[in-house]
Order: structure tokens, then C-alpha cells, then sequence
């Protein structure tokens, strides 16, 4: 379905470091934890590995250091069917995210930038060669990054979706003529000073994102009530599919892969959002990130129910 279109992902490559405990220690305090593990992260490897296991040929353009971190990230993404050929491996040390979570299972996160602050941005535009189809960016790395890759995308005539995570301001005019622009609703608070809490709220804020991005659709990403699209003529909320929610983890990840996949084979931002609400309500009802991440089959034999 997705097998002949060709895509790139921009982005960060994490190694989540989870602690898992009771009690998160006060100042001064020890606390005896309960056990800890590794994950491969990052939002730009997430999503990478999201339209790979949809069926798209799949390049990611990032850093990492020559470390054990950052050797242990590029053999995953390559048994993911990830392109690691623009990742570069010169960073000073690879990222990591230390994940605290508590007995109640709320979560305090540490991000150590490392190699995806330091991606060159001249580098970065290399990779988005004349064959792509389809890019995919986030705010995980430089802002100059991000600017110089939508650029070159738009400049190529590519379709370029923007992902707005993680919330942060952010230069949006810098970058002009997206095809997507896709916040979740404390990124759009973060890009707007607008909490989209409702209809109103959400075309209000849609309205403001694009004309500062001057992006051809704008579509936030709203949670359990699925999500919003404005084209600068209509405006249309879209529910979610119902889910047994296990675990939110990259579920706007899903969301973005396989929203900018449809979108490029069927041209239809309706059907891609459809697509992408499914592939959200797939990735909550499963615990961690990669396992979450849905294939095409289990896309279409979703089905809606009220």
C-alpha cells in the first residue's frame, strides 16, 4: 500500500533509561527502587520506525556518538528496515532520557540532548535528495535543523509534515508552505497561547498556526477526542476510535506515520486522518513505543464504533 513512496524522517534518536519506583527520593533521600530498563527512543527514530512498519522505504537523518548507546540505536533501526545511511556518528554522546516513574505511574524525564543537539544543519539538508516523496520533522533537534530541512523539502515540491513535539515556541515563520502542520494540544498552547478544549478554541488556534506557517492543512491532534482539521476554508473535528488505553506512548508518533503516508498516496487530508486516528488508537492499547506501532493490516481492519 505504502511500499513504493519514499520517506525521511529529521530527527532525534533517544535512549530511554527507565526507573521505575515507589517514592521519587526527596533532597537528600535514598530510596530503594523497584527495577530499571532501556528503550529505544527519540521521536524522529519513533517515527521512523512508524512508516517503515507500514511498508514505506524509510531513511532517517539524525546523530549519535560512537558509543554503546549509539551503536545498540542504529542496529535497531536497521532491523526495522531504517536507512541509518544520513545518521552520522560523531556526536559526543548519544542522547538519553531519564524516565522517572513513580508507584501511581506519573512520570518526571530528563532529556540529555547530546548528539541530536549537535546535527549540522548544511548536513542535515544532504539527506533530503530529489528522490524523496515524503518528510517527516519534529522539535527534538536545533531549531535550524528543522527550518533548514522544511525548506529544502518545500523548495523540492516534497511533502513535508511537521510535528510539533515536543511544546516549545518555535520560529514558525521562519519555515514557510508545509503541507501539514500537526500539533497535540499542549503543543498548540505552546505555538498559539490557545488551549484547544473545544471546536472554537481548536479552529481559533488552527487559524493562528497557519498563518504563521502558511502550511497547506493544519491538524492538531487532540487525544481521546481524536482530532481537528482546517484547510483555511473548513474547518473539521474528527472522533477518535475507541480504545483500551494501556499506554500513550508514542501514539502521536503512529498518528504522524501513517497520517503523512495516506496522505501522500491518496492526496485526501480526510482519509489521512483518518488513517492517522487509527493508528493512535492502536498504539495506546499497547505498552511502549516500537511494539505499539501499527502495520497496514491492522490499519485496515479497523473499523469505527460509535
Amino acid at each position: 500500500m505504502y511500499s513504493s513512496i519514499k520517506a525521511a524522517v529529521a530527527g532525534s534518536i533517544n535512549m530511554d533509561f527507565i526507573l521505575n519506583m515507589q517514592k521519587v527520593p526527596d533532597a537528600g533521600e535514598n530510596v530503594v527502587g523497584t527495577d530499571y530498563g532501556y528503550a529505544n527512543g527519540g521521536k524522529g527514530a519513533n517515527q521512523a520506525i512508524g512508516l517503515a512498519r507500514l511498508g514505506a522505504q524509510t531513511r532517517i537523518i539524525g546523530k549519535v556518538a560512537n558509543d554503546e548507546n549509539g551503536k545498540k540505536l542504529l542496529e535497531n533501526l536497521g532491523r526495522n528496515n531504517v536507512d541509518t545511511s544520513n545518521v552520522s556518528t560523531t556526536g559526543s554522546q548519544t542522547g538519553l532520557a531519564a524516565i522517572i516513574v513513580d508507584g501511581e505511574g506519573k512520570n518526571r524525564i530528563i532529556v540529555y540532548e547530546g548528539a541530536n543537539a549537535e546535527i549540522d544543519a548544511d548536513e542535515a539538508v544532504k539527506g533530503i535528495k530529489d528522490d524523496l516523496d515524503l518528510l517527516l520533522v519534529q522539535f527534538e533537534t536545533r531549531e535550524d535543523v528543522v527550518i533548514n530541512c522544511v525548506n529544502r523539502a518545500v523548495e523540492k515540491g516534497i511533502t513535508t509534515v511537521i510535528d510539533c513535539g515536543p511544546a516549545k515556541p518555535f520560529g514558525l515563520e521562519k519555515m514557510q508552505g508545509a503541507t501539514v502542520i500537526t500539533p497535540n494540544e499542549s503543543e498548540t498552547k505552546a505555538l498559539t497561547g490557545i488551549l484547544p478544549t473545544d471546536e472554537a478554541t481548536a479552529l481559533e488556534a488552527s487559524k493562528i498556526l497557519m498563518q504563521r506557517s502558511r502550511a497547506r492543512f493544519v491538524v492538531l491532534k487532540l487525544g481521546s477526542k481524536g482530532c481537528s482539521v482546517w484547510d483555511g476554508k473548513s474547518f473539521k473535528m474528527m472522533p477518535a476510535y475507541k480504545s483500551n488505553v494501556v499506554d500513550t506512548t508514542a501514539a502521536g508518533d503512529s498518528f504522524t506515520a501513517a497520517l503523512a503516508l495516506e496522505l501522500k498516496r491518496s492526496g485526501d487530508i480526510y482519509a489521512a486522518c483518518d488513517m492517522g486516528n487509527k493508528a493512535g488508537s492502536i498504539a495506546v492499547s499497547r505498552m511502549g513505543a516500537e511494539a505499539s506501532m501499527p502495520t497496514v493490516e491492522e490499519l485496515l481492519n479497523l473499523t469505527f464504533e460509535e
